[in-house]
């Protein structure tokens, strides 16, 4: 429940953020605001200063910025007029340039907001876990053929030194660069024993999700990290520090393999373990998550990767870059979603993002605040779209009627107005559905 709660806070925040844009580019430029509320639903107060009634309503779900004029296009149709009428104070009133300010302001303000975050985290530093670059290709489970990883020739141990030239230190560094290079050919080179190799690799691409992927693991060796209490783990007498080496007296490297040992579902398995300069068996009753996975209480050793924080300008120029960066991905990512993806997937809906804004909230702050910067860019983005009724619709119209010379007919932008309408409905129902199916899934 809690992270449902902070997830919504957490989407408000993105929505009120982008509402003020709006509210402060409009008095910018003369335009009256006439309602300016934080939050929705009933009014619990209200006070008017000037033109404008400040709201405080009764869902904290973001708010919302009433502009004098602007429902002008309806209410022409409604009346048979031929133009807009432009009262003085109203929103088709201003100069088109002042709308386009007006209209870019909202995703301008999201934006901002990215880059607060990703400052933030720069100047911050952060912690997270994550494995080696060590590999253990293996096959997709969707499809009959080899993985790319396999196709490539690599092999169980293989360590990821570099690809396309970038350093890889850790699984993790893998699984961002292939994740954002679908179906490109990749130089990889690799450690194998005492050799240095090279080979090259094309990511599939995941219809699901929009990302590439070429069928690794990270190969996670047999330390134990630490102990679940009240786990049958603990029951056996496992501690942190123990290595696994065998089990049922077959030996195992890392946890793929440990995995593998318990495809038949045993009830109980006996852990050879190194304890210091001991080698100790140990009887550990099991039990199994779904796809036969031994659910043991052993939390395994990861390696632990810290930035450090940088000072105030280190950051502003880190949260720039970043910012700038996370534009370019998120622009390609858009681009997959017409090469194929399954959009109902791959799209996320409000109940997954809620879900996965509050989640990360809780373990992480600058895992919250990454995320946060992700989803604003993207409505950065998705805002600016040249669709009628989002602000990229009103930016398209006010930027046609300064070339023009002359306002563009209400019934014309009336009309035109349902295509976005449908555009935006077809999005919704394809993410709601994939909410849906999540939900299920639960």
């Amino acid at each position: 429940m809690l992270k449902i709660v902070i997830g919504l806070v957490a989407l408000g925040i993105v929505v009120l953020i982008h509402e003020l844009g709006h509210f402060i580019s409009a008095r910018l430029s003369g335009v009256t605001v006439e309602t300016f509320s934080i939050g929705w639903g009933p009014v619990i107060f209200r006070k008017k200063i000037g033109d404008t009634e400040y709201r405080l309503s009764a869902l904290p779900l973001g708010g919302y910025c009433g502009m004098k004029g602007e429902k002008a296009v309806s209410e022409s149709l409604e009346k048979g007029l031929i133009d807009i009428p432009k009262e003085p104070g109203s929103f088709y009133a201003a100069h088109p340039l002042k709308r386009v300010f007006i209209a870019f302001s909202g995703p301008a303000a999201n934006l901002l907001l990215a880059f607060i975050a990703l400052s933030f985290i720069s100047a911050a530093g952060s912690l997270y876990h994550t494995y080696s670059n060590k590999i253990i290709p293996v096959s997709f489970s969707d499809v009959d053929s080899p993985s790319p990883a396999q196709e490539a020739g690599l092999i169980r141990g293989d360590e990821i030194v570099s690809l396309d030239g970038n350093d890889m230190h850790t699984f993790t560094d893998l699984q961002q660069y292939i994740s954002l290079n679908p179906e490109k050919k990749i130089e990889a080179v690799y450690k194998r024993g005492e050799s240095l190799l090279t080979t090259f690799v094309t990511p599939a691409l995941d219809k699901k999700t929009g990302a590439g992927r070429i069928g690794v693991q990270p190969w996670i060796p047999l330390s134990i990290g630490s102990v679940e209490s009240g786990s049958a783990a603990e029951s056996a007498g496992l501690r942190a520090g123990d290595i696994v080496t065998a089990v049922d007296g077959r030996s195992v490297e890392d946890y793929f393999g440990f995995e593998e040992m318990f495809k038949e579902k045993p009830e109980e398995a006996t852990l050879t373990i190194q304890r210091d300069s001991l080698i100790l068996e140990k009887t550990i009753v099991v039990l199994y998550l779904q796809d036969s996975i031994p659910k043991t209480g052993i939390q395994w050793n990861t390696v632990i990767v810290t930035v450090p924080g940088t000072g105030f300008l280190d950051s502003i120029s880190s949260g720039a870059e970043q910012t700038v960066r996370l534009i370019a991905l998120t622009v390609k990512s858009i681009g997959l979603l017409f090469r194929g993806v399954d959009v109902s997937e791959a799209v996320s809906g409000p109940v997954r993002i809620t879900l996965m804004i509050g989640e990360i909230a809780q373990s992480s702050i600058s895992g919250f605040a990454e995320l946060m910067s992700i989803i604003c860019v993207s409505l950065f983005l998705m805002n600016l779209l040249p669709v009628p009724i989002l602000d990229g619709g009103i930016i398209l119209f006010s930027v046609l009627e300064l070339f023009r010379g002359r306002p563009i007919r209400p019934k014309t932008m009336y009309y035109v107005q349902f295509i976005g309408i449908a555009f935006i409905l077809f999005l919704f129902t394809l993410a709601m559905f994939g909410d849906i199916q999540f939900l299920l899934r639960q």
